[in-house]
């Protein structure tokens, strides 16, 4: 075979290998981040409002605010557009891009190993895509941002490479494009220059008499970061915590701390290369705060001897220097990012290439029989399918991946706190507070701030325990406030409300509206405030509209301006909100009975019945829908009083106060069917 046929064979092999690894991941369901970066993210829903993905918006809940990644955020409204919120067409996108980076690690130990085996290249390449140890990269959908940057880092890399070789120019415009491009996709982008500059020094024989001519051709990169730079100060006022007016919220820890911890957890992601067992979401890896301890100091040390071999390597042992740089590199955002999770499996998606080259050196090297390294390749492909497929299989379900999570580290406090939510709102009540109870108790924000308030609006909402839920917003306020104001304010209020403290309830969420005034859910929750306490009407609408204009898809403001209308005695314009809600969520039962009670009431439909009956299918115990059923069939124009007694029963039965003169008439009319008492 010549070239291009080894080439096109090598392209339907990697195609052929990552198609059956990732397969049973295409129906996984959206999990963790994918909530607030995908479901509940407005802003890739609707195209009037994709704009903001320019700005400073990344998702419509202030997650992730301070980031600016708006080729990612179409990427996701792309899918959104074409498949909704089917998982499918997002993990086909995923598998697509991990593709795609392997085929440019196939080209890149094509570049730096010419004389490597088709067979052993290609071998190698398919390691990285059955490795298990990428598939949170790929199969978690947020992850989308690693991939798909590294995809645009990847090419502009190797584009630089061919123009170096082949002195056409569209590879260097391509290379320029591809480092744009990743600006746009992650802040992680910024390594490209750096991956660019180390190649320079590394392979270039006459660094000191180019050295102009390697700057120019670098200024372009500088001026294209320069101008990143500056939009970014523009938009945030800041630059990733520089610059900014008041303390960055992405100071966690101190840089000190972050850069020890960050130099062990280097050598941790080895471990988990060559060792791809237990992998989980939350590796809980202890924070270092000073050289004292061993783990800061020997990882320090030896990163600061790794560095200046490399330098003693470039000339002898070219692609060995660069592997070292290109490890380091690609892992140099973890060190400034003071990130919560300080070692998670996706971050060194791209690093990992490092040790690829260096594998695929010591094969060039190596010259072992054929038989035994091609069972041995055999033997590492069938492990890594396996357990790429078993941890897909993980997170097929979110209740199946956290309690992997525990069992692979039973320590983490953050599986508990999503295990804990992921229960209560599935009806598992008490095994679900246990789990927010043991997350509130950890010693790390990202697990014990989110637990305190879920397992709050959980004892408000779900177990009318409004004044156990503000005990324990009391007894963590400071915290909350410093760490959560927002959320913290949006639960105050739900309790107050919960307790009946109506001025109080307003108050907490026109305090968290000042905060974030674009937020929907505290304007929605502001109009219901007006529907429950007050005659503005006016006022209420204005709230809701307010809300749907960030957010269309609000059922909270659907249902709201639906009860706005039916106090102006609108019932046809209600009808439409409800509507609009079911359309949305065709599984929450308020739409449907408040549809009911205005075809019943203010249009006298018999579609009314429908709507009621439909109530009662989606929530059984909902007892004032067995009630306006009971009323129904007393009231239509051939009352049915053996049913509307029937259901009067279920409506008592299920502890509805009901009416005297209801009962009276039911006593009078049929008299064969014994009421309940």
């Amino acid at each position: 075979m010549n070239k291009d046929q080894r080439g096109l064979l090598a392209i339907m092999v990697i195609f052929a290998a990552v198609g059956l690894a990732y397969f049973n991941s295409l129906s996984n369901p959206f999990i963790f981040d994918d909530r607030h970066t995908i479901v509940e993210n407005n802003y890739i829903k609707h195209r009037e409002t994709l704009s903001n993905l320019f700005t400073n918006k990344v998702t419509s809940f202030p997650i992730a605010k301070g980031m600016w990644r708006p080729l990612l955020m179409l990427s996701f409204a792309s899918n959104y557009f074409i498949s909704g919120l089917s998982p499918h067409g997002y993990h086909l996108i995923n598998i697509l891009l991990h593709f795609l980076n392997a085929v440019l690690l196939y080209l890149l130990l094509e570049t730096f190993l010419k004389e490597l085996s088709f067979g052993r290249r290609l071998g190698l390449t398919l390691i990285f895509c059955l490795h298990p140890i990428n598939t949170e990269a790929v199969t978690y959908i947020s992850s989308r941002s690693v991939t798909m940057c590294g995809f645009f880092i990847l090419s502009g890399f190797y584009s630089y490479i061919r123009w170096l070789q082949d002195k056409k120019t569209r590879f260097y415009i391509l290379s320029l494009v591809s480092y744009a491009f990743a600006l746009m996709t992650k802040e992680i982008a910024l390594i490209l220059p750096i991956l660019i500059a180390a190649y320079e020094f590394i392979y270039n024989r006459n660094l000191w008499k180019e050295k102009k001519g390697i700057f120019s051709r670098l200024m372009p990169f500088i001026l294209i970061t320069l101008g990143y730079i500056f939009m970014i100060k523009l938009i945030f006022n800041e630059v990733f915590g520089l610059f900014a007016e008041a303390k960055s919220s992405l100071a966690i820890r101190p840089y000190s701390s972050n850069i020890l911890t960050q130099g062990a957890v280097s050598f941790f992601y080895l471990y988990l290369f060559f060792y791809p067992f237990n992998l989980c979401v939350d590796h809980n890896f202890p924070i270092i705060l000073s050289l004292k301890n061993p783990l800061g100091a020997i990882p320090l040390a030896l990163i600061i001897i790794l560095i200046f071999t490399a330098i003693g390597l470039r000339r002898r042992l070219s692609l060995v220097a660069l592997s070292i740089s290109w490890y380091f590199i690609c892992l140099l955002p973890q060190f400034y990012g003071r990130l919560n999770l300080v070692a998670a499996e996706h971050h060194p998606y791209l690093a990992y290439f490092a040790v690829y080259f260096i594998i695929g050196y010591v094969l060039l090297k190596w010259e072992p029989k054929k038989e035994v390294l091609r069972l041995l390749f055999i033997f590492i492909l069938g492990l890594f399918l396996t357990l790429t497929l078993l941890r897909n299989f993980q997170w097929n379900n979110e209740y199946v991946l956290w309690k992997a999570e525990l069992k692979a580290n039973p320590g983490s406090e953050i599986a508990k706190g999503v295990l804990g939510l992921y229960l209560v709102n599935k009806g598992f009540d008490s095994e679900g507070e246990e789990y927010l109870k043991q997350a509130i108790n950890s010693k790390r924000n990202i697990a014990a701030y989110p637990s305190i308030l879920n397992l709050a609006a959980y004892y408000a909402k779900f177990k009318n325990q409004p004044e156990k839920a503000m005990e324990l917003l009391t007894q963590y306020r400071h915290e909350l406030i410093k760490h959560d104001s927002l959320r913290y304010l949006n639960t105050l209020g739900m309790v107050y409300a919960g307790m009946g403290k109506k001025q109080e309830a307003r108050k907490a969420w026109e305090d968290a509206l000042k905060l974030y005034p674009e937020l929907p859910e505290i304007k929605a929750n502001l109009g219901w405030w007006y529907i429950d306490n007050s005659s503005d009407i006016k006022k209420a609408k204005e709230y809701f509209l307010d809300a749907l204009k960030g957010n269309p898809d609000s059922i909270n403001a659907h249902l709201g301006l639906g009860m706005a209308f039916e106090k102006e005695d609108l019932p046809q314009k209600a009808i439409e909100e409800y509507k609009k809600s079911i359309k949305i969520n065709p599984a929450d039962p308020k739409a449907y009975y408040r549809s009911g009670a205005v075809y019943a009431q203010k249009l006298l439909d018999a579609e009314a019945e429908w709507y009621f009956k439909k109530t009662i299918e989606l929530a059984p115990d909902f007892a004032p829908a067995y009630y306006d059923l009971c009323l129904f069939h007393l009231f239509i124009s051939e009352p049915n009083y053996l049913k509307a007694r029937e259901y009067f029963n279920k409506a008592r039965e299920l502890g509805f106060k009901t009416d005297e003169k209801t009962e009276k008439i039911l006593e009078d009319k049929a008299p064969e069917l014994v009421l309940f008492n």
